[in-house]
C-alpha cells in the first residue's frame, strides 16, 4: 500500500499532454493554448478618449475657469478632422480618437456648454495627459498577450476576438470511458428490486469528467464476471483514459484487477493508504490509462479527484494539474481512528474576513447524499492524531 502523494505523483509521471488541435477560438473554451498569440494591432489603435467630455490644451486650463471655443463633436467610431489649437476644445465620446493638437480630456461633469454660442466654460484645472489612454498602451503589435499553457476562459475568449486570432492551437482534451460493474447494478429509469441498486457512480463520474471538458461516454454496466467485464474493458481500450468503478476490493466477485492483469496491462498500484477509497488500482494498456475505483460512491468520487483529475488536467497541457489547498480555521474538534490519509466531506465559509470549515455529518463511503451539503473536502492527514476547535486545516475546495 503506497501514500497518496507518491499514487498521484506515479499518475502524474506516466501522463503525458495529448497532441494540439486547431480549433475556433469561440470552441476553445475550457481548454488550454498550445501556442502563443501575437498581436496584430496595437490596442488603443490610437489615443483614445477615457471619458464624455471635451479634447483640450492642458494649458488653457491652467487659469480655470475659462472658456473654450467648441469646434468639433467626435463619437466613437469616427476619426476628428480638424486639430486643437490654444483657446479651443472638441467635444468627444469615450472611445473616440483624440483629435491632433489635444493633450487632456476635461470630463463632461467638469464643464458647463454655454450654447448656442459654441462655448463651454471649463470649471477645473486639468494636467496633461489626463483621461486620454495612449496609442499602444494595452498592447502592441507583435506582443505576445496570450502564452501557450494558459487556461482560455472568456477573458481569453476576449482577446482571441480583439487581435484576429479566429482559429487557434489548443491541446485536445481526453476521450473518457467509463465502465460500472455489478450484478446488482441497474439504470436510472428502473426501479430496484431486492437486492438491487442504482448506477450512480457511472454519471456522476461522467458528470466531473465533462465538468473538466473531457469527451466522455458511458460505456454501461456489466456484471461480476471476467468475461463481461474483459468485453466492454476491450471497447474501452480505444479511449485515452478508462474509468471502472466497483469490482476492486477482495471479495469473490471483486474480478477487475485480475482482468487487468489478464489484458496484460502494467499495473503501478493496486491499493493506497487513502479514506474512502484505499482500493483503487491505476495502470496502462498500450496508451490508455486505467483506472479502477472502488464502488461506494463517495470513494469513487475522491478518488477521482485525486487521481484522474490532475492526469486529465496534464492530458490537456495545463501546468496546474491539481486543484488548490488551502488554509481554513476548523470548527468541530476531529479525532483521527485511522493511520490513512482522509479527505471528508465539508462546508466551507468564511466568516470575519476569514475561512472557517465544518465537516458535515456523513455515514461512510456509500453516503453520496452528504457530498451535497459539501463545498470542500477537508484533508486529515495521517500523522495527526487529533484537530481541535480552532486550528487551521488543509482543504481542497471543490466549487
Amino acid at each position: 500500500m503506497i501514500s497518496v502523494d507518491t499514487a498521484v505523483k506515479i499518475v502524474t509521471d506516466v501522463t503525458e499532454p495529448l497532441p494540439a488541435k486547431t480549433v475556433s477560438f469561440e470552441s476553445a473554451l475550457g481548454l488550454c493554448l498550445a501556442q502563443d498569440v501575437q498581436s496584430d494591432i496595437n490596442m488603443p489603435p490610437f489615443d483614445r478618449s477615457a471619458m464624455d467630455g471635451y479634447a483640450v490644451i492642458a494649458e488653457d486650463t491652467a487659469r480655470a475657469p475659462v472658456e473654450l471655443t467648441v469646434i468639433e463633436d467626435i463619437a466613437a467610431g469616427h476619426m476628428p478632422t480638424k486639430k486643437v489649437k490654444r483657446r479651443q476644445a472638441s467635444k468627444i465620446m469615450t472611445g473616440a480618437a483624440v483629435p491632433e493638437g489635444a493633450d487632456a480630456v476635461v470630463k463632461v461633469e467638469e464643464t458647463e456648454d454655454l450654447l448656442p454660442h459654441n462655448r463651454v466654460r471649463i470649471l477645473r484645472t486639468i494636467d496633461r495627459g489626463r483621461n486620454i489612454s495612449k496609442m499602444g498602451e494595452d498592447m502592441k503589435v507583435g506582443q505576445v498577450v496570450l502564452q501557450k499553457g494558459m487556461p482560455v476562459r472568456p477573458q481569453e475568449i476576449g482577446i482571441l476576438a480583439t487581435v484576429g486570432k479566429s482559429c487557434v492551437e489548443v491541446f485536445s482534451a481526453p476521450t473518457v470511458g467509463i465502465i460500472s460493474t455489478g450484478t446488482e447494478l441497474v439504470d436510472v429509469e428502473s426501479k430496484p428490486a431486492a437486492a438491487q441498486i442504482r448506477n450512480s457512480n457511472g454519471y456522476s463520474l461522467a458528470a466531473q469528467a465533462r465538468r473538466l471538458k473531457a469527451d466522455v461516454e458511458l460505456l454501461g454496466t456489466v456484471k461480476d464476471t471476467k468475461e463481461e467485464i474483459s468485453r466492454i474493458m476491450h471497447r474501452g481500450l480505444q479511449k485515452d483514459i478508462l474509468i471502472l468503478s466497483g469490482g476492486v476490493s477482495m471479495g469473490e466477485y471483486d474480478l477487475v484487477g485480475d482482468v487487468m492483469k489478464d489484458l496484460k496491462t502494467h499495473i503501478y498500484f493496486e491499493k493506497v493508504a487513502l479514506r474512502p477509497g484505499k482500493p483503487v488500482i491505476f495502470g496502462k494498456k498500450d496508451k490508455t490509462l486505467i483506472f479502477a475505483l472502488p464502488g461506494n460512491p463517495v470513494a469513487s468520487f475522491v478518488t477521482f479527484e485525486l487521481f484522474i483529475y490532475p492526469a486529465i488536467r496534464k492530458m490537456m497541457g495545463f501546468t496546474s494539474h491539481h486543484r488548490t489547498i488551502f488554509k481554513a480555521s476548523l470548527e468541530t474538534e476531529i479525532l483521527v481512528k485511522r493511520k490513512r490519509r482522509e479527505y471528508r466531506p465539508a462546508f466551507l465559509r468564511m466568516q470575519n474576513n476569514a475561512w472557517v470549515v465544518t465537516p458535515v455529518e456523513w455515514h461512510g463511503s456509500a453516503d453520496l447524499l452528504s457530498t451535497t451539503r459539501a463545498n470542500c473536502l477537508l484533508i486529515v492527514r495521517e500523522d495527526a492524531e487529533k484537530f481541535t476547535v480552532g486550528q487551521l486545516v488543509d482543504v481542497v475546495p471543490l466549487d
